[in-house]
């Protein structure tokens, strides 16, 4: 088994050779700060060191306690996908699509481009920033407004994972990492593009096209259904980030989702070894408390309209 791992965090490493045991400061300390070596580069070499500098890969976490955190994660999270992939609830509307109106899809389509070049002409390897939670949404979104075939069923699944993952761009908004951006309008940019993430989750709740509520109340509780968006939501989530991004992070030297190593944060709570369980459970926590908020508005909603409903019939008789 010691042998088994060895080589798997050896393949891991060799992706990219050139990471440091750590990342470089925010700020120059020395004058010749190293952000990758073999061959040396120096931080103030960087093509665009404002930008690039803070986000550099590292082995702040040893190639072998990758190789454990991704194959535990990925089997726990392959083991839940397997016996969710046949219960969960299926969109069966024959009227609705559920495809976005044309003002949303054109809002869609011109963010999302508009993200693209922001990306492309940023520094070597900015497109890789693509991945980064919010900015897989808006592929999501993409995908959802513009994939040619997709069917109604694969849409409404699009759509309640965007509802659960609303606190997202929630958080980004409250507290941004601006590092990056220092392209003209891109720090405002980076606002309107993660307020607007939360108007398409609103409208499909809000327009009734999307319920959190299960379409049947005798054959699944509210609870039942509940659970199983939000384990499927962090299913997904877990898997895409230590399957495919973290080898992702390592091969581009971008510290893609602080896979890498730890955010910036107040107090460096979340730090050491084990944070990226810490962000496990800030994520999960952060996904079960607005997909709770979202079901209880509309299950208040939905009440308040049919009391409504119930008291106009009752004085048209």
């Amino acid at each position: 088994m010691a042998s088994l791992l060895e080589r798997a965090a050896d393949v891991l490493a060799s992706l990219n050779t050139r990471l440091l045991p750590l990342p470089p400061a925010p700020t120059e300390l020395t004058g010749h700060d190293l952000c990758y070596t073999n061959p040396p580069l120096l931080c103030r070499d960087l093509p665009d060191e404002a930008g690039l500098r803070g986000v550099i890969s590292s082995w702040y976490l040893s190639p072998e306690r990758h190789v454990v955190e991704i194959g535990i994660v990925a089997a726990l999270c392959l083991a839940i996908l397997s016996v969710l992939i046949t219960r969960m609830p299926r969109f069966r509307s024959k009227t609705d699509s559920l495809q976005y109106p044309r003002l949303l899809r054109l809002f869609i389509g011109a963010c999302f481009v508009l993200q693209i070049v922001y990306k492309v002409a940023g520094y070597p390897g900015k497109l890789y920033m693509m991945l980064m939670p919010c900015n897989t949404i808006w592929i999501m979104h993409f995908a959802h407004a513009f994939l040619p075939g997709l069917s109604a069923n694969s849409r409404h699944v699009l759509s309640q994972l965007s509802i659960t993952y609303f606190g997202l761009p929630v958080v980004a908004i409250a507290t941004p990492d601006l590092s990056d951006l220092t392209l003209p309008f891109e720090v405002e940019y980076f606002f309107l593009n993660h307020a607007l993430l939360l108007v398409f989750p609103i409208y499909w709740v809000s327009s009734g096209r999307v319920s959190l509520l299960p379409t049947n109340a005798k054959d699944e509780s509210a609870l039942g259904n509940f659970a199983k968006w939000y384990a499927l939501a962090c299913a997904c989530f877990a898997l895409f980030y230590f399957a495919f991004v973290t080898p992702m992070a390592i091969y581009s030297g971008i510290n893609l989702n602080y896979m890498m190593s730890p955010p910036p944060n107040p107090g460096d709570v979340v730090s050491g070894p084990n944070f990226r369980l810490m962000s496990i459970g800030c994520c999960a926590t952060l996904f079960f408390m607005f997909r709770l908020a979202a079901l209880c508005a509309e299950a208040l909603a939905t009440a308040i309209i049919t009391r409504v409903r119930s008291n106009s019939k009752s004085k048209a008789l």
